[in-house]
């Protein structure tokens, strides 16, 4: 049941954040609305979303934060100078962002980023995740290659989104953009999910 809930929460996270902003982008171009319109508007939602947890919820999360001040950095920035590229490296950020966290964990945090991010994520199993973390060598191991394999995944993709948004057509990256996050979320997530399945797998033989 939990596994097919978080399967339901990413696939959402990826339709909104991730497809939808690329969908209204290409919709905007097919009118003839300027590239650095059409960006700006796609960018819309997500920003949207990070606000509606701040008016409901009385609070915002660190990765709502993020999302929004670079949004509205590179919304400013590029009305300024009128350069619809800088735009197009926005999600570039969260990659080597988050990438950057997550090695800089494994070295200066008790606990890895990706094993605190899934704990704050679903906290209904924040004990049980802390009881094998304190128990079992083969978990934290399994934990730190996994965030290890993440970080540097991440921050690979935000320096392929950065050359591409400065070497190719502009109407070209948003599709690319999506196709290879998407893409390497799913990959990642299968990745994980295997990792942890074989440790579990392990711990009940």
């Amino acid at each position: 049941m939990t596994n097919t809930t978080s399967d339901r929460g990413g696939l959402t996270m990826l339709l909104r954040d991730v497809a939808l902003p690329m969908a209204l982008f290409y919709v905007l171009r097919s009118f003839d609305v300027p590239a650095l319109w059409a960006l700006l508007i796609s960018a819309l939602p997500p920003a949207i979303r990070s606000g509606y947890v701040l008016v409901r919820h009385r609070r915002i999360d660190p990765i709502s934060a993020f999302v929004l001040t670079v949004l509205v950095v590179n919304v400013a920035v590029s009305l300024i100078s009128g350069d619809p590229r800088l735009l197009l490296i926005r999600s570039a950020w969260f990659g080597l962002l988050f990438g950057g966290l997550m090695l800089v964990s494994l070295v200066a945090g008790e606990r890895p980023f990706l094993f605190r991010a899934v704990c704050t994520l679903q906290p209904a199993r924040t004990a049980e995740l802390d009881r094998r973390w304190t128990a079992d060598a083969a978990y934290r191991r399994i934990w730190r290659t996994v965030t290890l394999w993440w970080g540097l995944g991440s921050l690979l993709l935000g320096c392929v989104i950065v050359v591409m948004a400065y070497t190719l057509p502009v109407d070209v990256v948003p599709f690319l953009d999506t196709a290879l996050t998407a893409g390497s979320l799913v990959l990642g997530a299968k990745f994980t999910k295997q990792r942890l399945s074989g440790i579990n797998r392990t711990v009940d033989a």
